[in-house]
């Protein structure tokens, strides 16, 4: 005798189903065939189960509903009728200049039975110092630029919002970005490297090879780049600064991440071992090198920025340079390093030989310590 099953446990087998338990699971915990289950889910969709758990739950009581939003216009229209018609519009813009930007204005218009536009023009007439909201930009102003420099230019507008609402000072996410957009304060972790990208345009397509930059001695001009190795699947990026003069690899670096971080920590490597009065960077175009922060920090050692023309690699070939002989003659030439602590040895007996004994063409066959050394004398 076949065994009947009623619709509701279907409709709880097929749920389970549906939730992404096993096919197998739900078969033997219910006792039924795979072949039934699959010609179920043929006769109840997904959405037919859908709409039948809508049809199956407590329906919406559309009389209470209605009531209580009548109860809450009746509310609005007593309180327009007896008090915010005997306010004077001046007052009740007033408000909204106190209330501005805690949430929307049309919100706070409507409230107040004010011309969106009319307090607009409000605002734009009396721009001026004496003006409660300019005040009040200014106040908040202040509260923003210390919350961003106690964050080291990290936190945007949303961590900042936050930190206010902290203080018991309401204000709008988007009141603080407007803020933060007028007096040029950018996050370094967001969209700097976006606006910087948009200021530095001009500089980088305007930008020379670092071939016509002829240094007349060294610490006057250095070139950077960085190249990856993959140790295990892990990827690890060598960033690398040498004389253009000299060719003296001046600092290198391993990071895990090809970041502004990097450059910057290898940069102040060198700069700090030698400390030039006046130098010039040349780098390609990627972003470690063209972020905010890089950027920032050479021009608070004044230091000068060159860049290679977007899509021209030969602008930078001394770097370029620089890391084929490191893979060619180094690297490679071994048994490819095993371990991040292979790579690292490797690296540092191939910078000391670089240095101090590999002959260069450009400098007549010396190397750059022996012709660092020559000059000295």
């Amino acid at each position: 005798m076949r065994r009947r099953i009623s619709l509701e446990r279907k409709t709880k087998i097929l749920q389970l189903y549906y939730d992404g338990t096993p096919v197998k699971t739900i078969c033997e915990n219910h006792g039924i065939a795979r072949s039934t289950l699959y010609k179920w889910t043929r006769d109840f969709s997904r959405n037919s189960m859908r709409r039948t758990k809508l049809q199956n739950s407590s329906p919406i009581n559309v009389a209470k509903l209605i009531s209580h939003t009548n109860k809450i216009e009746a509310q609005i229209e007593f309180l327009h009728r007896t008090i915010i018609k005997n306010i004077p519009l001046k007052e009740r813009m007033k408000i909204i200049d106190n209330e501005y930007g805690k949430e929307s204005l049309h919100v706070q218009c409507e409230a107040l039975e004010v011309n969106r536009s009319s307090y607009l023009n409000h605002r734009l007439r009396n721009k001026n110092e004496d003006a409660w909201f300019i005040k009040r930009e200014a106040e908040y102003t202040e509260i923003i630029r210390s919350i961003f420099e106690n964050s080291g230019h990290v936190y945007g507008a949303r961590k900042i919002t936050a930190i206010m609402h902290k203080m018991g000072k309401p204000i709008s996410k988007e009141y603080v970005r407007k803020i933060m957009v007028k007096t040029g304060m950018i996050s370094l972790r967001s969209s700097a490297d976006k606006t910087h990208f948009l200021i530095s345009r001009q500089l980088r397509e305007s930008a020379h090879s670092s071939q016509t930059l002829k240094p007349e001695a060294p610490n006057q001009v250095r070139v950077s780049d960085v190249t990856v190795f993959v140790v295990h699947n892990r990827h690890y990026y060598v960033c690398a600064y040498v004389d253009l003069f000299s060719r003296k690899l001046v600092s290198y670096g391993v990071g895990t991440n090809n970041s502004a971080q990097l450059v910057k920590r290898v940069f102040l490597t060198a700069y700090s071992t030698r400390k030039p009065t006046k130098l010039i960077i040349h780098t390609d175009n990627g972003s470690p090198y063209a972020s905010y922060s890089f950027n920032k920090l050479l021009s608070s050692l004044n230091v000068k920025h060159s860049y290679s023309r977007p899509g021209i690699p030969h602008d930078n070939a001394v770097a370029e340079s620089f890391f084929n002989t490191l893979k060619r003659e180094g690297i490679f030439r071994k048994e490819y390093p095993r371990s991040f602590r292979e790579l690292t040895i490797y690296l540092s007996n191939f910078m000391k030989w670089y240095n101090s004994e590999r002959p260069h063409e450009h400098l007549h066959y010396a190397a750059p310590d022996e012709l660092e050394a020559e000059l000295i004398t």
